[in-house]
């Protein structure tokens, strides 16, 4: 049995751990309601966006754009979207598992992989997978940094070093545990095969294509944007259950320590007593 003093010893170091699994629950439930706010205005102003894009891609036609082009599929590239850190369930090691799948099922492709987050871009360079872009720590997201990757995925497209971009990350559900989604992003052609939502009456100034195109690129910009927000949204809420659950585990631990302190030490007293009765009877 394990003395008074190494118990002690071992609840003052879960107590430790308690305090700072809370305080990373606390900053973790701060950062997530930032994170939801900013989500769930963005996703308001895309969905209409996205009805308007998509009522025009149908009106449109053939579009001439490069980023409409059908190409025959050669090669492949995955966007993971993944975090910087850990401490977070199994958020990373369901994204990184699921991308491995993906270069399974896929690999009578030429694969690539851009890694979104310093945890996927750590993961995939110990497995010596075929990166490209300029991947890596995700770091701060904003407009401007969705803005910089959507213009690097055009530029892969257009540059003809892949035929297709697909985005991996995990969606945001409320009161739930997020699911891991990929979502088409180049070549544009699913656009021009997705049913109208209603046609509607326009007037174009100064022309049709000037317009769609720049809506177009309004499109594509927010939807980066908006799943890189649900990504690290989805992210903070699995840390924040994640902290919240080690907090109460330690709470548990340091219930069943106090009750073994308080077994080991009513052992202690009645076996100090036994030898003083034991001494007196002695020197009767």
């Amino acid at each position: 049995m394990a003395s008074l003093r190494q118990i002690r010893r071992r609840m003052k170091s879960i107590e430790n751990i308690h305090e700072i699994t809370k305080a990373m629950e606390m900053i973790a439930a701060f950062r997530f309601k930032k994170a939801e706010n900013r989500f769930s205005r963005s996703r308001a102003y895309l969905g209409e966006l996205e009805k308007l894009v998509g009522n025009l891609a149908a009106a449109a036609g053939r579009m001439e754009d490069p980023l409409f082009e059908r190409r025959e599929l050669k090669r492949k590239t995955l966007v993971v979207m993944t975090g910087d850190k850990g401490l977070c369930g199994a958020y990373n090691s369901n994204l990184l598992r699921t991308a491995q799948g993906w270069m399974r099922d896929n690999a009578a492709y030429e694969l690539s992989v851009l890694p979104i987050g310093k945890v996927g871009a750590e993961f995939f360079r110990r497995k010596k997978a075929p990166l490209i872009g300029t991947g890596g720590e995700r770091g701060a997201v904003d407009a401007a940094y969705g803005k910089r990757l959507n213009e690097e995925l055009k530029q892969l497209f257009l540059s003809g070093r892949t035929d297709s971009v697909e985005i991996l990350h995990t969606n945001y559900r409320v009161g739930g545990t997020g699911q891991n989604v990929f979502t088409p992003f180049l070549s544009l052609s699913w656009l021009m095969d997705r049913p109208s939502q209603g046609l509607a009456e326009y007037i174009y100034e100064p022309g049709f294509k000037d317009v769609f195109l720049t809506l177009l690129s309004r499109y594509l910009e927010g939807k980066v944007y908006l799943t890189l927000l649900e990504s690290v949204t989805s992210e903070y809420s699995a840390r924040m259950v994640a902290m919240k659950q080690a907090t109460e585990n330690g709470e548990e631990v340091l219930d069943s320590l106090k009750l073994l302190r308080n077994k080991t030490r009513q052992a202690t007293i009645t076996r100090e007593l036994s030898e003083i009765v034991g001494g007196a009877a002695a020197l009767v």
